[in-house]
C-alpha cells in the first residue's frame, strides 16, 4: 500500500477464470529485483492496462487508499514502462567495393547489437565510430603492426 512496485510479466496472456466473486485475472509476474516470482490477481482496472502487454514487458503498480466522502476506497495506478526499442540495420547495399564502406557497415551493425545486448546503456553511434576507427587501423593480415592499437 502506497509504495510503487515494479513488475515484469512472465507470460503473454493472463489466466482468466470465474469464481464466486466474479471474473478474475491471474498474472504471473517477477518483482523489480528480478528474483521473486508472484501470482498477481489483478483488479479489472489494472487488467485493462496490462492486458495488451507481452512477456518481458514491465509496469509500475501503486495501490493507494483514497477517501471519497465517508468511504475509503482502493485506487490503483499503473504506469507501463517503455520497452527498449531494438534498432536493426538495413540490408547490405550491393555494388560498392570500398573497404571503408564495408567496415563502417559492419561496425554499425555490431554497435547496434552491443546496444541491444546492454539494454541501451551504450550509444550505438559512438560505439560504431570507435569500432570503425579500430578496425580501419588493423592491417589486412589482422596482426598488429605500427598502426595497430
Amino acid at each position: 500500500m502506497n509504495q510503487p512496485c515494479s513488475v515484469e510479466l512472465l507470460f503473454d496472456k493472463c489466466q482468466v477464470g470465474q469464481s464466486s466473486y466474479g471474473e478474475y485475472y491471474l498474472y504471473a509476474v517477477r518483482n523489480g529485483d528480478g528474483q521473486t516470482e508472484y501470482s498477481f490477481f489483478a483488479p479489472t482496472e489494472v487488467h485493462d492496462k496490462l492486458k495488451d502487454l507481452k512477456k518481458g514487458d514491465r509496469a509500475k503498480l501503486l495501490k493507494r487508499a483514497e477517501q471519497r466522502g465517508s468511504k475509503i476506497i482502493t485506487v490503483y495506478e499503473v504506469e507501463v514502462e517503455k520497452a527498449q526499442q531494438t534498432v536493426s540495420a538495413p540490408p547490405l547495399a550491393t555494388g560498392n567495393t570500398d573497404n571503408f564502406y564495408q567496415l563502417m557497415l559492419e561496425s554499425c551493425r555490431d554497435a547496434v547489437k552491443i546496444q541491444n545486448e546492454l539494454g541501451g546503456l551504450m550509444d550505438a553511434k559512438s560505439v560504431a565510430v570507435t569500432l570503425f576507427i579500430a578496425r580501419s587501423r588493423v592491417p589486412a593480415n589482422g596482426y598488429g603492426g605500427s598502426n595497430a592499437l
